[in-house]
């Protein structure tokens, strides 16, 4: 005995088991924390996208690495509660459905799914063995079900992993809410965009397509349909109770050409009960068959009445194919709004006075709107001649010298007859919109001008009289084009102030060497718009490159880009890190109204070395064209648009721009288009780079605009910024020998970076030095002064420009023998030499082939 009264070998064994057991709760310990670990970095993954359907994907992919299972499935379930979709993984699609049958309750764990016998599943070879699943529960609706399986002999799921995908699957449920709300979001954005398009298109006259056309083949686009139909009313002046036939009128997608013409009664016919009702309604079956539609089966529909002023113009019905997705109700709000747009426009476009309101929304002043309203009134009533005598307000020093616009003929207030100014001057000072048709053949109505009153007078080709319908359409169309000219003008005036602050936000109009830049707004009538771009000198040498898109167009957009682009340009002076700046806007777009969703790329340059640090929110990657025609896509370190998420990381890619490689930074509108994939947007535009790779900057430029923009212009606001490496060297110096060894060191350190062979160089050194040389020698010889060098590196040549202010002594005969050979020399060395000398001076053009 110890002195304790404790046997020694029970004390040593109590030590044993109480180690061991202390081990044993480490070593859980440590599992629970890998075990948390692992399912707090899964659930974060799953929620870094806002794609619904990579969301659903990498929830099947998380769960199946917490579980270690097999394989693994989401049943997605429709509105009435049946499986429409799955998502799987490692299974087929009948086997996935098999597991759907198994009702899950609150969650269920299964350890030999076989002595169950479930359909399906013990037919596999090897069977279906463990089973989890889960539902998963979105906004208190029942979204689907979550199941984990697997078939190894022995293989069950422990308590630590049934947990865990538990966790999962409520974290889930957030992530899938987030990714249907970003998804609504979009469409929304979608449709809402398409219908004022489609209100575009019909008001600007003469569009692409017919309107009905136009109408159904958006909708098709935007449903994601497979068919698409839009019927009218056989008699479309009868009140909508009095019609009794449908016409398909217009079609898009599968079944085209079988069902046009096809006709539907209204009574009987779930299209026609949608045209008499004025309501919009989902329905998977017709009750009237249109062959070629509704005998291709069961599918889910929308079926919308085009309605404007209570009048019901058609009726469109859009179908998805059998196997996709019904559409939910929440769809229906969406294109519901989408067909009123439609049905509005359709109506204002079949107005008589549309065309007027054509020419006045197109106008960029008052005085191309008064011409373009002179020219549509004499094309109306096919007049001889119109005239539109614009009066200044009484008391003006102008008030005697009306200022006429005549279309037909040309005509100046000096030409017209005393009688007729009479008239004119008295329509003046009557009431305005009462016309004035006292005069067979002639009519003439007086209305508000911005700067005073306007009078229209029209002369016909024949002494008829101006009808009653005649006078109340020109006093509709005279005050529309009063209103027009109003609105013109405010316009007018904005513009200015809108193009002065565009220009002061937009970007540096002084861009460092070897930078080009062009800006293009397609947002009239103010003609400015939300795309950006910087170009910012660094403290440390380095140039940071910044090229964005704020959402939205016009004047509102401009602000915000401007308020972006110097928080962004701040950011940058205090760390110049594209991925720390980007992190930075995140927060601050979160908080700007406007601001969410801005997608911008920035990159951090190194002019010396070519080194390049980027980043993008959610922007077009940028394009890469190496000298021999190498194209690369910048699409690394992308992440999702600004605002969206606060602390959302933002990762950095790096890259080196090569000697003679050209990089393309740009905004969408530059290469998206509709119908086409971005993605061949983008390669359309790294092969035209391609292409004219060989070109000076600033005509790659030029060449660029003009080689992708659409045949109607540009429909969206478009910014291209480009570098090529290594940016021209630039040298100023004065008229000095003294400058030659520093001009040379300089230039052989340029064209290192301009990697040109070293047996190359000299011979470009030499022929550069001989004509700088000259310059100081000969431009100089009476009078100081000063001397310029500019080297350009294209993609096979060099180019050298070096010019003084002075005048070269004409060449004379020397006695000394190596004196004069300079010029003889330069040509002997290099491809190209040009000189060209005048009053100002003299300059010395150099170009070299390299290789």
């Amino acid at each position: 005995m110890d002195i304790d009264g404790v046997e020694p070998a029970f004390t040593w064994r109590g030590r044993r088991e109480l180690v061991k057991t202390l081990h044993e709760q480490v070593d859980a310990l440590v599992a629970d924390c890998d075990q948390m670990e692992q399912l707090v970095r899964v659930i974060v993954a799953i929620g870094s996208d806002l794609d619904l359907e990579v969301t659903l994907h990498r929830i099947v992919n998380a769960a199946m690495e917490l579980s270690g299972a097999a394989y693994g499935a989401l049943g997605v379930r429709s509105s009435d509660g049946t499986f429409v979709s799955f998502i799987g993984a490692g299974i087929d699609e009948d086997t996935a459905r098999a597991l759907g049958e198994v009702p899950v309750g609150q969650g269920l764990r299964v350890d030999d799914l076989s002595a169950q016998q479930a359909a399906g599943l013990h037919a596999r070879t090897p069977p279906i063995r463990a089973l989890l699943g889960f539902p998963i529960t979105v906004r208190g609706a029942d979204f689907g079900n979550l199941y984990l399986a697997d078939d190894r002999p022995g293989r069950v799921f422990s308590d630590p992993q049934e947990s865990a995908v538990r966790a999962l699957a409520t974290a889930a449920a957030a992530a899938i809410d987030n990714a249907r709300l970003f998804e609504r979001e979009r469409e929304s954005a979608k449709w809402t965009k398409a219908s004022r398009e489609i209100t575009t298109a019909l008001l600007s006259g003469a569009p692409q397509t017919g309107p009905l056309q136009l109408i159904v083949n958006r909708a098709l686009d935007l449903a994601d349909a497979e068919q698409a139909i839009l019927l009218v009313p056989n008699e479309p002046d009868l009140p909508v109770d009095d019609v009794d036939t449908l016409v398909v009128a217009a079609t898009a997608g599968r079944y085209a050409s079988e069902v046009i013409g096809r006709q539907v009664p209204m009574d009987g016919s779930t299209t026609g009960g949608v045209a008499r009702r004025g309501v919009p309604l989902i329905t998977d079956s017709f009750q009237y068959p249109i062959e070629g539609f509704t005998d291709v089966g069961d599918r889910s529909a929308i079926v919308m009445p085009l309605t404007a002023d209570d009048v019901v113009l058609g009726v469109i019905a859009v179908a998805r194919r059998p196997q996709q997705p019904p559409f939910g109700e929440d769809y229906l709000e969406l294109v519901s709004d989408f067909a009123r747009h439609a049905a509005l426009a359709l109506a204002l476009a079949a107005g008589r006075e549309h065309a007027l309101n054509q020419e006045l929304a197109q106008a960029d002043t008052v005085d191309d709107a008064l011409k373009a309203a002179a020219e549509e009134l004499r094309r109306l009533w096919r007049a001889r001649r119109v005239l539109a005598i614009t009066f200044p307000i009484r008391g003006s020093s102008a008030e005697t010298t009306p200022q006429v616009v005549s279309v037909g003929e040309v005509t100046q207030w000096s030409d017209l007859p005393s009688d007729t100014q009479r008239m004119l001057i008295s329509l003046r000072d009557g009431d305005l919109l009462t016309p004035n048709t006292t005069v067979p053949g002639t009519a003439g109505i007086a209305m508000q001008h911005p700067e005073g009153v306007l009078v229209v007078w029209i002369d016909l080709t024949e002494q008829r009289p101006f009808t009653l319908e005649d006078q109340t359409l020109l006093t509709v169309l005279a005050g529309r084009l009063g209103q027009g000219l109003q609105r013109v003008y405010q316009v007018d005036q904005q513009r200015e102030t809108a193009l002065a602050l565009q220009h002061a936000i937009l970007g540096p109009a002084d861009l460092p060497h070897g930078f080009a830049v062009r800006y293009q707004a397609a947002s009239r009538p103010l003609q400015v718009g939300g795309d950006w771009y910087d170009v910012v000198d660094l403290d440390d040498g380095r140039i940071a490159l910044i090229v964005g898109d704020c959402v939205g167009h016009g004047l509102a957009a401009a602000t915000v880009m401007g308020q972006v682009r110097s928080a962004c340009r701040a950011l940058l002076f205090d760390n110049p890190s594209p991925g720390a700046a980007l992190a930075g806007i995140d927060r601050f777009a979160a908080r700007l109204p406007g601001a969410q969703c801005t997608s911008a790329v920035c990159a951090v340059l190194n002019p010396e070395t070519g080194e390049l640090v980027y980043s993008s929110a959610g922007h077009p990657p940028p394009i890469l064209i190496h000298a021999d025609g190498t194209i690369r896509i910048l699409d690394d370190g992308h992440t999702i648009t600004l605002g969206i998420r606060r602390d959302w990381p933002r990762p950095e890619a790096h890259v080196t721009v090569p000697a003679g490689a050209t990089l393309l930074l740009y905004t969408d509108g530059l290469v998206e288009r509709r119908s086409i994939a971005l993605e061949q947007g983008i390669s359309r535009a790294a092969e035209l780079m391609r292409n004219l790779r060989g070109s000076a900057l600033e005509d790659l430029a030029d060449q660029i605009m003009t080689g992708l923009a659409p045949g109607g212009g540009y429909q969206d606001d478009v910014v291209l910024l480009l570098y090529r490496h290594p940016a021209p060297l630039e040298l100023r110096f004065s008229a000095d020998v003294s400058q030659l060894a520093p001009t040379r060191t300089a230039l052989r350190s340029w064209l290192a970076r301009a990697q040109v062979h070293p047996d190359q160089a000299m011979d470009v050194l030499v022929a550069a030095g001989e004509a700088v040389a000259n310059a100081i020698e000969h431009g100089h010889r009476h009078k100081p002064g000063t001397v310029s060098l500019r080297a350009t590196a294209l993609v096979d040549q060099v180019r050298l420009t070096i010019s003084d202010t002075g005048s070269w002594k004409p060449p004379q005969p020397s006695r000394d023998s190596h004196r004069g050979r300079g010029i003889t020399l330069m040509r002997g060395l290099m491809r190209e030499v040009t000189i060209d000398s005048d009053t100002t001076g003299t300059t010395v053009h150099l170009s070299a082939r390299i290789t």
